[in-house]
């Protein structure tokens, strides 16, 4: 698939060499030499150097042959004037890049008009992950699927007697509910486990299930820590904005702490609910007087990694809220796992899981389209909704049990209207039903491929 990005900063460069990856021909476009002489050293990518925003920049490009025109430049006007030109000049499909929350929430009513197939906000998408944790503070991290039927729940198991040596049938018989747990990352490896896999202490679990089902895991297992009533957020840009307005939503308690005067005054009038205080929030004699020892939940949000990653460990060595800490390098990811910070978010991440679901729905094959992609345990791991559009053979209505997969596959959950089937052998899959299955080794585009 022909793909021309415009754009080349973190999220262009990002994404332009995980679509390289999947064997797609990518153009990127930048005005700016140094911002493309990274990829073109590391990539195997055609860069142009032009405004991306003009008829010729994008004829060179050869947008006109393009499948795919992703618009990632820092500026939302210029990215929106991208997309419309390259969808007159022949693009089959478009995304931009919308970061201003008075943009966003209007496009909606104008992505039609200006040929818009798919709109990514980043920050919204860090904030709606951060909210799903704090929602549900015994989770390191929350995946919805069939929309918010099914969660898909990360944990680090702590170190528990009882955990010592038991299998998961035999975990799956002591705790009497349906869920499953469809991945394992122990000491850098990853597994897709099955009935006789023993647990250990420490093992990060992938676990899926209804809501209320995941409830009753964390409960009878005794993992369940109290619900978050009080947030502090360290850093006020677009995520702090959108978090806070949706966990005041939600009827928590939210103060946030920025050191730009200008900008808390401005969302002091936005978020008259909030307490807005203005101050360094990596200065820990300060965190204290606005009482982080006493808060249930804390997310630190600024735009520097190694400043979140300090006031992180600080929180999470002295007081007992749940702590998030927004992390942008890829490379500072691991190094804050290893620091014991479990719940971490990173924003590039989120959107290359949007992205690529999105086009590897475009090359979706015949029988099945792709709802949603998440990528786990560092990319090592892909979770994928199919909705069944067709009959396919040795598929469906076939016995589970009977199903030749290939290796490293998990069919982790059917969803059926409103029901969330955790399947075993005897289970069927239907017409119309939405598929999740996790991968260890292959990407797929359909679910004909999942078959041996």
């Amino acid at each position: 698939m022909k793909i021309v990005i415009i754009g080349n900063g973190k999220i262009g460069s990002n994404l332009a060499a995980v679509l390289v990856r999947e064997g797609h021909d990518v153009t990127v476009v930048d005005c700016e030499e140094a911002h493309l002489r990274k990829s073109q050293n590391t990539l195997d990518v055609m860069c142009i150097e032009g405004n991306g925003a003009t008829a010729e920049t994008q004829l060179e490009a050869g947008v006109n042959k393009a499948t795919l025109l992703i618009a990632a430049t820092p500026y939302d006007e210029l990215n929106i004037l991208c997309c419309l030109i390259g969808k007159r000049l022949g693009a089959k499909k478009t995304i931009s890049r919308v970061r201003m929350p008075e943009y966003y929430q209007q496009m909606h009513l104008i992505r039609e008009d200006l040929g818009l197939s798919m709109v990514i906000n980043p920050e919204l998408s860090t904030a709606d992950e951060i909210m799903r944790v704090l929602v549900f503070p015994s989770a390191a991290k929350v995946e919805v699927f069939g929309k918010g039927k099914l969660e898909l729940v990360e944990y680090r198991l702590p170190d528990f007697p009882w955990l010592s040596g038991i299998t998961l049938a035999e975990l799956y018989k002591k705790i009497k509910t349906k869920f499953l747990v469809c991945a394992v990352q122990r000491d850098g490896d990853v597994m897709i486990p099955g009935g006789d896999f023993v647990m250990q202490s420490g093992d990060r679990i992938h676990v899926a299930a209804s809501h209320k089902n995941i409830e009753r895991f964390f409960r009878a297992s005794g993992f369940m820590k109290d619900k978050v009533k009080t947030a502090m957020l360290v850093g006020a840009g677009r995520v702090g904005y959108y978090l806070a307005k949706q966990l005041l939503a939600l009827g928590m308690k939210v103060k946030l702490i920025e050191k730009d005067r200008e900008r808390c005054n401005e969302l002091a009038e936005r978020l008259p609910k909030a307490i807005v205080v203005w101050g360094d929030g990596t200065d820990q004699d300060l965190l204290i007087e606005e009482g982080v020892l006493e808060v249930d939940g804390f997310v630190a949000l600024t735009g520097i990694d190694e400043e979140n990653m300090i006031i992180s460990l600080f929180a999470k060595d002295n007081t007992n809220a749940k702590v998030v800490t927004k992390i942008s390098r890829e490379n500072y990811i691991g190094l804050a796992s290893d620091l014991g910070l479990d719940c971490v978010v990173s924003p590039k991440s989120l959107t290359m899981g949007n992205v690529l679901s999105y086009v590897r729905s475009l090359e979706s094959i015949a029988g099945s389209e792709i709802e949603s992609l998440y990528h786990l345990v560092g990319n090592q791991v892909e979770a994928i909704e199919f909705r069944v559009k067709e009959r396919i053979p040795d598929l469906v209505g076939v016995p589970l049990k009977n199903v030749r997969l290939k290796k490293n596959i998990l069919i982790c959950a059917i969803i059926r209207k409103r029901e969330i089937i955790i399947p075993d052998g005897s289970a069927v899959i239907e017409l119309g039903d939405s598929v999740v299955i996790v991968s260890k080794e292959h990407h797929f585009s359909g679910l004909k491929s999942i078959l041996d």
